[in-house]
């Protein structure tokens, strides 16, 4: 089954081409339409040591993602190498950046963690479990800025309403999850006639029904099983990932406010930090690769107001740079380096 997934290198590579592609003529336009009210660019104050400042803090949030999968995985006593928990998490970073929905970033990290050491089924809870508390984070960090820090943000027209769509959208998948969870037989039925649908429509298509029975039927054990881990017998995993997760949030979000300070604008910190909450929402339903041109338009819409426009194009540029272009060249690097290891080789 999955473990016949094939990454083609030439097919990366155009998916890598297309995301750049769509971001760099997206900031292109953000200085098109800043030149065309007549407002010229300022960098006078640029601060580089500042923007190092926020390279490091990326970094360190990769090394932090990065040490809450190394130790996650022990909860089913499997211990895989720090070199390969960095790998994993890379390669979800890069799938990420390059596909739509970002939906590429978890498969990528199964492939290599099943060639770590964890199966199928261990690796697809491991990610469903931690996808759902990297959501559920976030909503604690908003709910700590609302109500506790006082921090309000403000999102109108188009990104509000995606921001309410995306709310209604993941409820949904979350209770759907629990359901098939709850009622495995009705997942088995969707599965029949899935089968039987390739079979009449897609004749040329050659599977085993045997093999994939067989398949399905180990992952849901390792997946219920994953589950209950989490859940009743070591919450403490749970803890640590939404603990790794916050202190992540806080990282990755504090490079705008970086980027701001290097460019001479200091706003108030949390106010730059509730800026962002909801827009990480609103990406997840910009359907071109890695959300390229959504991202860039986005940000430059919430933070217009405090960068000012003459530095917000600059702003833009260096915070992608740091948050995308930067995560998409050690993801890549780490992604074709393990490719290259592994090659076709089935999952452990």
């Amino acid at each position: 089954m999955f473990e016949q997934k094939r990454f083609e290198r030439g097919k990366l590579i155009r998916q890598v081409f297309l995301s750049v592609f769509i971001s760099i003529v997206s900031m292109a336009l953000i200085f098109l339409a800043i030149s065309w009210r007549g407002i010229r660019v300022d960098i006078s104050e640029l601060h580089p040591y500042w923007l190092a400042t926020g390279v490091g803090i990326m970094a360190g949030s990769w090394l932090v993602d990065g040490i809450r999968l190394w130790l996650s995985t022990r909860a089913w006593k499997k211990k895989i190498s720090f070199t390969d928990a960095m790998g994993t998490v890379l390669s979800g970073y890069f799938m990420a950046a390059i596909t739509p929905f970002f939906s590429g970033g978890s498969p990528a990290q199964m492939y290599v963690l099943t060639r770590s050491g964890l199966s199928w089924g261990e690796a697809g809870s491991l990610m469903v479990i931690t996808g759902v508390l990297y959501q559920l984070s976030l909503l604690v960090m908003l709910f700590l800025l609302i109500f506790v820090f006082r921090i309000g943000f403000a999102l109108h027209g188009f990104l509000l309403d995606l921001l309410y769509s995306f709310a209604v959208a993941y409820s949904i998948l979350i209770a759907l999850l629990f359901f098939l969870l709850l009622r495995p037989k009705v997942l088995y039925q969707l599965i029949g006639w899935g089968m039987r649908f390739v079979r009449r429509r897609f004749k040329r298509v050659k599977f085993s029904e045997e093999a994939v029975w067989e398949w399905v039927g180990e992952f849901m054990v390792d997946f219920r099983r994953g589950f209950t881990i989490f859940i009743r017998e070591k919450p403490q995993y749970l803890a640590w990932n939404m603990g790794c997760y916050l202190c992540q949030y806080l990282m990755l979000f504090s490079v705008a406010y970086i980027v701001l300070a290097a460019l001479g604008a200091i706003p108030n910190y949390l106010q730059v930090l509730g800026a962002q909450i909801p827009l990480f929402y609103v990406f997840s339903f910009i359907p071109s690769p890695g959300a390229s041109g959504g991202v860039e338009i986005s940000i430059a819409s919430v933070f217009a107001g405090l960068v000012g426009p003459e530095k917000l194009g600059m702003f833009v540029l260096l915070w992608r740079v740091i948050t995308f272009y930067l995560q998409l060249m050690a993801g890549g690097a780490a992604f074709f380096l393990i490719l290259k290891k592994f090659g076709n080789r089935p999952a452990q």
